[in-house]
């Protein structure tokens, strides 16, 4: 339960669901604790005791991690019930994790969601379901307690493929975003003027720019969305496209900018922090 998991937990318990809380590391079942959740000792004891699962961390390795083993999810009595998958994966990783949850007797959704901090701390995060539309339906009560739309993609893994086409874009708006910053600044120019045109103009302006509008001026990198896990899902993307021959150039300049925040220690800051490597590269372009 990071940032994501541990609000749309306190979201689910304040709609009326019983909800039962695992994490791996003690920093974050102290934060559950504190938040008021009840706490189980393992994955499989969530598994157990409930009739839906909803893992919600960072990559395939940690949902392989809370699935498998003597203690894992798929380790308890869990035929007939429902996992739903809302980490950001790659599909072939879904796919496989959905295989191996059938197997087990359970049915599976594959739901990542659209939204950061404010969002989520605000139920109004963006579900992108992929599944049985009737299992959708009977579970979209509770996605209502977490966010405000579901979108139903398709089957079990276009859920993973449409989180990951939205990301694309917001990965491809904040380097753009970044990049004129520091152009403005480069040219004396207050970078409020930049967010003055966005904020009246028709094709511009949208929530977005200015959630990321105080971290720019501020220089205030707070992570609501890391670059290290943005950077997961742009190599996801790329990974998918060179798959199937497409050429994405400015998704892979976007990749090669973010790999180099990331070798300058920026990986737990917030996406923005990529305004920093243009500072610092501007210093060395002749």
């Amino acid at each position: 339960m990071g940032i994501m998991g541990l609000s749309m937990a306190q979201n689910a318990r304040k709609a009326g669901f019983e909800v039962y809380a695992f994490n791996r590391s003690d920093k974050r079942r102290q934060m559950a604790q504190k938040a008021g959740l009840a706490l189980a000792l393992h994955a499989k004891e969530v598994a157990e005791q409930s009739d839906a699962v909803v893992v919600m961390v960072t990559d395939p390795k940690a949902v392989a991690d809370v699935l498998s083993g003597p203690v894992g999810i798929l380790s308890g009595h869990v035929q007939g019930k429902t996992l739903i998958q809302m980490s950001t994966l790659d599909e072939k990783s879904t796919l496989h994790f959905a295989k191996e949850a059938q197997e087990k007797g359970m049915v599976f959704l594959d739901c990542p969601v659209t939204g950061s901090k404010k969002q989520v701390e605000a139920a109004q995060l963006i579900i992108l379901a992929g599944g049985d539309r009737d299992l959708i339906n009977k579970w979209t009560p509770f996605f209502h307690s977490i966010g405000k739309t579901v979108i139903h993609a398709g089957d079990v893994g276009k859920g993973t493929v449409l989180k990951l086409c939205m990301n694309l874009i917001v990965a491809q708006m904040t380097t753009a975003l970044c990049e004129s910053v520091a152009l403005g600044k480069l040219l004396n120019l207050d970078p409020k003027k930049i967010f003055d045109v966005i904020s009246v103009s028709p094709a511009l302006n949208c929530g977005y720019y200015q959630i990321k509008k105080e971290a720019l001026l501020n220089d205030d990198f707070t992570p609501a969305f890391s670059l290290e896990n943005m950077l997961k899902d742009v190599r996801f993307m790329d990974q998918a496209a060179k798959e199937k021959r497409l050429p994405l150039p400015v998704t892979q300049a976007v990749k090669y900018l973010m790999e180099s925040a990331m070798a300058d220690g920026l990986g737990d800051q917030d996406l923005t922090a990529i305004s920093k490597i243009l500072k610092s590269k501007v210093e060395v372009i002749p």
